[in-house]
């Protein structure tokens, strides 16, 4: 009798637990495929826009470029040309942006709605100098300060980014490389040649920068920091940032120091696109929409100008057989 309870019993759970289960119907709304175009542009580089089309929230396949699209640039008002069509989506026309003008894409493709956008490109400031200075972790772990002074634009708001490359030349082995060598017996020379020897390669690498001053407002997605003007409007300032000898690759290295200049739509692009990833790693966080300023669609139309570039040769690091020029 006490068995055939507990049997009963064990059933009971089983059934519970079943019943449990429900399935729930959700009516999501078929959203509209729109065009998504990217695209960054800068004064000493032509012009290129990647053109692709949205995708619905429960499609899983791959992101489709499109191809047949037709893709109009204009300049301050004025209609420059059609770019052409290269590749994955990517449109390129031969045309050199210049700072404080105003450019506008248009896109336009039989199957979806026409989508345009305006961004205008910055003027740049000035880097006064870059002092470095090395300390040590308290782990021992070298690292170089850098302190970056520059003059910020009085009466106007300004966005920054700040990034940093290393240049290096490794040694390397190739295994096909030719070795000749002689060997002279008697009146006789002989050539012989051997495959396999140490050749120089040169690389640039991005350096991953850490700051706590307190005017850095976010990393940027390919490394480096976003900044505004809010806290420093119209001084002369010298931001602090860092990075630890180990992401060095050689015994010697140049590291180039870039600052941009970047506009509004670049700045909130950047810092809605981190919000964005860091709220989608949080279940519990408030979701957060990538910023756009392409009218009809999705995507960015942004700008920026290089305020300056400066190298620093560092000697130490990971070490290898380097040399640099």
């Amino acid at each position: 009798m006490k068995k055939t309870s507990i049997y009963i019993f064990l059933a009971a759970l089983m059934y519970i637990g079943f019943s449990c289960e429900k399935v729930i119907e959700m009516d999501i709304e078929d959203t509209k495929i729109r065009i998504v175009a990217n695209s960054f542009i800068e004064p000493d580089s032509t012009i290129t826009v990647n053109v692709t089309r949205s995708r619905h929230i429960l499609d899983n396949a791959d992101i489709l470029p499109l191809s047949d699209a037709e893709v109009k640039l204009y300049d301050d008002g004025i209609f420059i040309g059609t770019l052409t069509y290269t590749n994955n989506g990517n449109y390129y026309i031969n045309y050199i942006p210049e700072e404080g003008h105003e450019y506008k894409i248009e896109v336009n493709h039989n199957s979806y709605d026409n989508v345009y956008a305006q961004t205008s490109i910055p003027y740049p400031a000035i880097i006064n100098n870059i002092d470095t200075i090395k300390t040590y972790s308290e782990y021992g772990d070298e690292i170089y300060n850098l302190y970056v002074n520059f003059n910020d634009p009085e009466n106007i708001q300004n966005f920054y980014y700040i990034k940093a490359k290393v240049k290096y030349q490794y040694e390397e082995w190739d295994p096909d490389i030719p070795i000749y060598y002689t060997v002279t017996v008697g009146d006789t020379t002989y050539i012989y040649v051997e495959y396999g020897g140490y050749v120089y390669t040169e690389y640039i690498d991005e350096l991953y920068l850490e700051s706590d001053d307190i005017i850095i407002e976010t990393e940027h997605p390919n490394g480096g920091l976003i900044f505004s003007d809010e806290l420093i409007e119209g001084t002369d300032y010298t931001l602090r940032t860092s990075f630890y000898s180990w992401s060095l690759w050689s015994d010697t290295n140049m590291v180039y120091i870039d600052l941009y200049s970047i506009n509004r739509d670049y700045y909130n692009y950047v810092k809605s696109y981190e919000q964005h990833r860091n709220s989608s790693e949080d279940p519990f966080a408030q979701p957060v929409n990538v910023y756009t300023n392409i009218v009809n669609g999705i995507g960015i139309f942004g700008a920026s100008s290089k305020i300056e570039r400066d190298s620093i040769l560092i000697i130490g690091g990971n070490g290898g057989h380097v040399y640099i020029d």
